[in-house]
């Protein structure tokens, strides 16, 4: 979006537009990605213009000049609003005249790829000389169907990098589910605790990249289970002292397999196996850490983790109703819980209910 932002900025400036949009093709429509309007920043005092204007997916079809571009490839350049209604095109004047701003030179350039695939539509409004609105010059098109293919291989890469993370978190999901097989869970476990712990990190405040590690760290949580015979993991009944603490190696044996590594990934991945199982007042294991010593993303999956193992039956217990187990984590905060990350959670409980809605 950083990139996108600046492709925008930078077309405005050589332009000398007031306003300057990317769309972003998805299927069979075109979605706001970045919106910038100089004006109207200044009257609206830098509230983001996306939650002013109401439409946020326009067709693609020959109705909208941005949908129109996008449709057959083609620049348009519109000196004037007359101009553009005589070609077929309309303007939303409800928004103008909410805006107290109209309208009047428009130039829309879809966004190619280097295989002449439409990826989105670039779209400048209103240029100025002295204060006035003038129209974009036809030199003004070849400067930004140039920023338009940087525009285009950006969205691109996206894509790409979109599909490459997919691709990572299906193969960490089914390699994760090796242990939980054994352990008669199915993989909607590892999805609902891997998306319930991202929620809650990014409620939390974390930054993007963090949250996507606790994202695809936390289906290893359970990883050293793989290591634990078959006789204690699929025991119907409660377990024996000693077979207790034969499970409780499961966090060891875990941190073992993803071994030292130098990367974050899996270093998230060794904390989150071996600490998961910590409680907040120190009486969890294996080390029994207490409080912030034990790491975060480790405090994050553990209530994750028990929620999910609460709500959901097993051999050996009924599934909890989802409000008994909110009362639970609510009555643990301080205790088996970190209290701001419970709190959290608590906030959020209306977007973990969805989560367990869709997976299930």
């Amino acid at each position: 979006d950083k990139l996108l932002e600046n492709i925008v900025d930078q077309a405005m400036e050589l332009t000398g537009a007031d306003g300057g949009s990317i769309y972003v093709k998805e299927d069979n429509s075109l979605s706001f990605k970045i919106l910038k309007n100089k004006v109207l920043k200044k009257k609206f005092k830098g509230k983001d213009l996306k939650s002013i204007f109401p439409i946020h997916k326009i067709p693609i079809n020959y109705h909208s000049m941005a949908g129109y571009a996008a449709l057959k490839g083609e620049i348009l350049n519109f000196k004037s609003r007359e101009e553009a209604r005589a070609s077929g095109f309309s303007f939303d004047e409800k928004i103008e005249k909410a805006l107290n701003y109209v309208t009047q030179s428009t130039l829309t350039i879809p966004l190619k790829t280097r295989n002449e695939e439409v990826v989105g539509v670039l779209q400048l409004i209103n240029p100025r000389e002295d204060g006035k609105i003038v129209t974009f010059k036809a030199e003004h098109e070849s400067v930004m169907e140039y920023l338009a293919s940087q525009a285009a291989i950006a969205i691109q890469n996206a894509h790409l990098i979109k599909e490459i993370k997919e691709v990572q978190l299906h193969a960490i999901y089914t390699l994760s589910s090796a242990a939980e097989f054994r352990d008669k869970i199915t993989g909607d476990h590892i999805k609902r605790i891997s998306q319930t712990s991202y929620l809650i990190a990014r409620k939390l405040g974390l930054h993007e990249d963090e949250s996507e590690l606790i994202l695809y760290a936390s289906p290893m949580h359970d990883i050293g289970k793989i290591a634990i015979p078959d006789r204690i993991l699929f025991k119907p009944a409660r377990l024996t002292e000693n077979e207790w603490r034969v499970m409780q190696k499961h966090t060891i044996y875990g941190a073992q397999i993803i071994g030292e590594t130098p990367y974050p990934l899996f270093q998230y991945a060794k904390n989150i196996a071996l600490y998961h199982h910590e409680r907040f007042d120190g009486k969890g294991y294996p080390e029994g850490l207490k409080g912030k010593k034990i790491p975060l993303e480790a405090r994050i999956v553990a209530i994750a983790d028990v929620f999910d193992a609460l709500v959901t039956s097993r051999p050996y217990k009924k599934a909890w109703s989802i409000e008994s187990a909110i009362e639970y984590i609510a009555e643990e905060r301080g205790h088996h819980f970190d209290p701001e990350i419970a709190n959290i959670f608590l906030d959020n409980i209306k977007l973990v209910k969805e989560i367990y809605r869709k997976i299930t």
